[in-house]
């Protein structure tokens, strides 16, 4: 099976992004007005747990890039409006221990694990590997992520959206 390499860092990247321990157990959604959960995790049900801030069972375009604006912001501890990998994977972190905090457990290898993953991750995302993690980096990553997931093109992603098709030719 061929795979354009463009085609596979771009699925690699929104993986990535979408991911964050692949081991941490998928949290509940947090209650109105609590933090989004989980820190970070696969598939479907920790998107929606992550960036569904309002809790009604849907995230809308707006809601998923006011959650990764302020996160960016957040973690953009300088002010230079760009992240480092430090900065990058400390914010992650910052979440990760909140959730780890919020469940009463300790960190443990899932965690380890999962700090390790942001590293790699980022430099995944930092696409012109310059270790400077841009808002038009971020920008691009976030509309293929959401585009990906909203399979019905509703500007919405929700468990209504039907699976992805597998692509034609194998890619």
């Amino acid at each position: 099976m061929a795979t354009h390499p463009t085609t596979f860092l771009a699925a690699l990247a929104a993986a990535a992004l979408l991911s964050a321990c692949a081991s941490s157990p998928a949290s509940a959604p947090a209650a109105p007005g609590q933090p989004a959960r989980p820190a970070g995790g696969h598939g479907l049900q920790a998107f929606l747990g992550s960036y569904d801030t309002n809790r009604d069972g849907q995230v809308t375009r707006a809601e998923f890039d006011a959650v990764r604006l302020q996160r960016f912001r957040a973690a953009d501890t300088n002010g230079d409006g760009v992240l480092t990998e430090a900065e990058y994977v400390a914010e992650f972190e910052g979440r990760l221990k909140r959730q780890y905090f919020d469940d009463g457990k300790q960190p443990d290898k899932a965690y380890e694990n999962g700090i390790k993953q942001a590293h790699v991750r980022f430099s995944i995302v930092n696409r012109a590997r310059d270790g400077r993690f841009t808002p038009a980096e971020d920008a691009a990553i976030a509309d293929r992520t959401f585009k990906g997931l909203d399979t019905d093109g509703d500007g919405t992603v929700s468990r209504n959206d039907p699976p992805r098709a597998a692509p034609a030719n194998g890619d």
